[in-house]
Parts: structure tokens; C-alpha cells; sequence
């Protein structure tokens, strides 16, 4: 430096030395003044909600409800669209016309009930979606509203394609949106669906009058309990619903409701049957198969909501409905239900010393075991002693447990003895008649000599094992 003048700094001679920066700030500064508000629609934030509806229409159901998971906004849109008009068309299922002449296996009426469950089903997934992040109330008010635009569609699959169809329709509706809930909210949706379509008040007219007295209100609580709540159900689910259907009521209209749902039906007209179990029949095993579902559906029901008790008093009731059963009947229905419905039934009788009833339908069962196919036929002799072993020990008394040997026995020789007065009274004019009365002796003959033959086995091994262990 010259003169009086100061000494220059460091930056005189260093004017373009900048500052060091990483490049991870410069990043974070360039990304910050780039970065703007993005909106809740994304790219479609400048569209007019015309536009977005005319875009939402050609976007598959589930599609739609997937989109729906997006936003809120985005939510509330779809919403809008599936209330508006132009919605309502999607909503809405087209029902084409099919040939007056076609039956339930022409291949017009199954291409056209496929089309509407996937149609229902596809609709249930969407509403599901779409009100996921609802309350319970608030997602069947929506599904209240979407029923309200299904109405007139119901009533033209009513007239198109029958009533078994519609509300099998309503039935995939209401499985494909409540699929996942739990029991409380599921018990909501049951009481909502009740109420709007006054169920409750129908069963009622039934309870107060005589079976058989008003086939069509059975007919409509046979159809709309099974469509819609049952036959859409898994097996484990089947008891909840069966539950939420009889539970309101006492036993003896719970068994009632049962056999309306379950109940042999005419073949030509679908009106109950409710005295044919009442004579002795050839046809009533492929009757009962239904019934015997319905049993088997409150037996395994895993939440505790029928007792062995409940289940026992409501095979009774049914037994009973219009007029008491035949024994037999009594005998296959309970062999339908299962080996465990058997022992919980029978069980029941030995407990309260019913010898004599125990003893005629002991008889049908083996009977059925007999009938059965040589594969399995060993095998349900085997079970059928085991029955009454267990039978035996139930017994309250040691001479009950004779006196029910006694009985299976005289009930045998009662009926070879109806049989061969049978072929007697029978003349040379009824000549096939004899031949099945022959046949049905000689069944019985080979039965007895079987079951005989099992007994005195069985005797002969206990006896020698006694004398062993002696």
C-alpha cells in the first residue's frame, strides 16, 4: 500500500470466489421454488363437473369405487354421479326380453340371470368402496338410496324372470357390500332391511294363523329369507343369519319359520307340504334333505347362538307342525341331520326314560343303515351299535336298558307280522303287490338276522375278555 491510503482485504483480490453450497441444499432450494399446491382432483382440478361425469361413464363399477379411495373430493363426485341422472343409468340394470316359452334351463334365461348378478354384484363392490370410511348408519342410508333407484328394475326382473331371481339379485347385492363386517353391523343391516320391507309384519299375519292357511305370504318369506339371507351365505355365516330370522320368536314358531324356509314344497305350484310327513313315504328322504340343512346350519353355528337344548326342542316342534309325524319320517329326517343330531336327540329321550319311542324309531334307523351302500353299510352298523350303547348308558334304569332291547324286538316282529297278513289279504289280482310284501319281509328277515348276528358277537367278545381279566 502506498501512500496514507488503508490495506486492501482479502476480498479485493478474490471478487469471484462464491460462497460453497452443498448440492443437497441446492436441490432442496431449487425443488422449493418449483413445488406449487397440488388439489385434491390432480389433473382433473380444471374440468367442469359435466366433463368429469361424462369421463366417470365410460369407468367400469368397481373401477369407479376403487377411484373413490383416492380422495375425499374424488369421493364425493362419484357420489354425486351415482345420485344424478346420468348415473342412474348405470345404476340401473337393463333387463332384455326373453322368449315367453323359455324355462329356467333355456340358455337366454341363464345368460341373462348372469348378467344381473354380475351387474348386482359389481354394484354391492362399488358402494362397498365408496362408503368404506363411513359410519354404519350413513353407508344403508346410501344403500337405502341406491335400492330407491332399483325399484322399478325389481319389479321388471319380477315380471321377466321371476321373483327367485330378483331377490337373488338383492341377496348378491347385500353379501358383495357387507362381505367383511362384524356381527353387531350386520345385525344393523338385517333390522334396516326388515323394517323397509315389512317382513316382520308378515311372519306376523303367519304366526296367527293355521299352516297351510296363507301360501302366499309363506311363499314371500321362503323366497326373500332365502335369497337375500341365506342361500348367499358361507356355512359359517348361515347360523348368524338364521338367528337374526327366528330368535325374535318362541320355539314353536321358531320351528315353524324353519319349515317354511325348509319344508318340502309342491311341485307344481311351490305351496308348502305340510301334512305329507304326517304318512309314511318312499319320497320323503329326498323331502327332507332341505329341512335337514337348515338343522345342520344352527348345529354348526360357531358363535353359541342355539343351544343343544334349543336345537332338541326345535326338531320336536317340527316333528309335530299341523299333525305328528310318522316315525319313520321322524327316523330319516333325524339320520339326515347327522350322526351328532342323532345322539343329541335320542340322548334326550333315553334321559326322560322314553323306552317305547326310543324303541320304533331304533328300528327305522337300523332299517336305513341296512338300505345303505354295501361300501358303507358295515360301517353304519357299527355306528347303529354304538348308538345304542351310548343309548343303553343313558338309561336311567338297568331294567330300562332290557326293556329297550325287548321293544326294538317286538316292534320287529310287529311289522313281519303286518307284512305277512299284508300278502294274505292281498288276491291273485295283486299279484306285484304280494311280490313287495314278499320283498319287504324278506328285508326285514335279513335285518333282524343281522342285527341279531352283530349282538351276540359283540356278547361273545365282552364275555371273553371278562373271563380273560378273571
Amino acid at each position: 500500500m502506498t501512500g496514507g491510503g488503508q490495506r486492501p482485504t482479502i476480498n479485493h483480490y478474490m471478487k469471484c470466489r462464491k460462497r460453497r453450497v452443498s448440492a443437497r441444499q441446492l436441490e432442496k432450494r431449487q425443488l422449493s421454488i418449483v413445488k406449487t399446491p397440488v388439489h385434491e382432483k390432480g389433473d382433473f382440478a380444471p374440468l367442469p363437473i359435466e366433463v368429469m361425469f361424462r369421463i366417470i361413464k365410460f369407468i367400469p363399477l368397481v373401477s369407479l369405487g376403487s377411484l373413490t379411495l383416492t380422495s375425499k373430493q374424488m369421493r364425493d363426485i362419484i357420489i354425486m354421479y351415482v345420485h344424478s341422472q346420468e348415473g342412474a343409468r348405470r345404476v340401473i340394470p337393463v333387463v332384455q326380453n326373453i322368449p315367453e316359452h323359455s324355462d329356467l334351463d333355456s340358455d337366454e334365461y341363464k345368460s341373462e340371470s348372469k348378467r344381473c348378478h354380475s351387474h348386482y354384484k359389481q354394484l354391492g363392490v362399488m358402494l362397498k368402496r365408496t362408503t368404506c370410511l363411513f359410519s354404519t348408519r350413513d353407508r344403508l342410508a346410501e344403500v337405502g338410496k341406491i335400492l330407491d333407484q332399483l325399484r322399478d328394475s325389481h319389479v321388471r326382473i319380477c315380471t321377466k324372470l321371476g321373483s327367485d331371481l330378483a331377490y337373488s339379485c338383492y341377496g348378491i347385492f347385500l353379501h358383495a357390500f357387507i362381505a367383511g363386517w362384524e356381527d353387531d353391523e350386520k345385525s344393523k343391516s338385517f333390522q334396516a332391511i326388515k323394517g323397509a320391507s315389512l317382513l316382520e309384519e308378515r311372519i306376523g299375519y303367519l304366526m296367527k294363523s293355521k299352516p297351510g292357511t296363507m301360501p302366499g305370504y309363506e311363499r314371500y318369506i321362503r323366497v326373500f329369507c332365502r335369497e337375500i339371507f341365506l342361500n348367499k351365505a358361507s356355512k359359517t355365516e348361515k347360523g348368524f343369519w338364521m338367528a337374526q330370522i327366528l330368535k325374535p320368536y318362541p320355539i314353536f314358531f321358531q320351528a315353524r319359520l324353519l319349515f317354511i324356509l325348509y319344508g318340502p314344497t309342491d311341485l307344481e305350484n311351490d305351496d308348502l307340504i305340510w301334512d305329507e310327513m304326517a304318512v309314511s313315504s318312499d319320497i320323503a328322504t329326498e323331502d327332507l334333505k332341505e329341512l335337514a340343512e337348515g338343522m345342520v346350519a344352527l348345529q354348526d353355528d360357531q358363535r353359541g347362538l342355539w343351544s343343544a337344548d334349543d336345537i332338541i326342542s326345535i326338531f320336536d316342534e317340527i316333528t309335530t307342525i299341523s299333525m305328528d309325524w310318522d316315525i319313520e319320517n321322524i327316523a330319516v329326517f333325524m339320520k339326515e341331520c347327522g350322526d351328532t343330531m342323532c345322539c343329541e336327540v335320542l340322548g334326550n329321550k333315553a334321559i326322560n326314560g322314553r323306552v317305547s319311542e326310543l324303541s320304533y324309531i331304533l328300528y327305522y334307523l337300523w332299517q336305513r343303515c341296512c338300505h345303505t351302500a354295501a361300501i358303507n353299510s358295515k360301517k353304519e352298523q357299527e355306528w347303529f351299535i354304538a348308538l345304542m350303547q351310548h343309548l343303553g348308558k343313558l338309561l336311567p334304569r338297568t331294567k330300562d336298558q332290557h326293556d329297550l332291547t325287548r321293544q326294538i324286538f317286538n316292534v320287529w316282529e310287529e311289522n313281519m307280522m303286518d307284512s305277512i297278513e299284508d300278502q294274505t289279504m292281498n288276491t291273485d289280482s295283486q299279484q306285484s303287490l304280494q311280490e313287495e310284501e314278499r320283498e319287504k319281509f324278506r328285508e326285514s328277515l335279513q335285518s333282524i338276522t343281522s342285527l341279531t348276528s352283530i349282538l351276540l358277537a359283540r356278547e361273545m367278545v365282552n364275555s371273553t375278555n371278562n373271563n380273560a381279566s378273571n
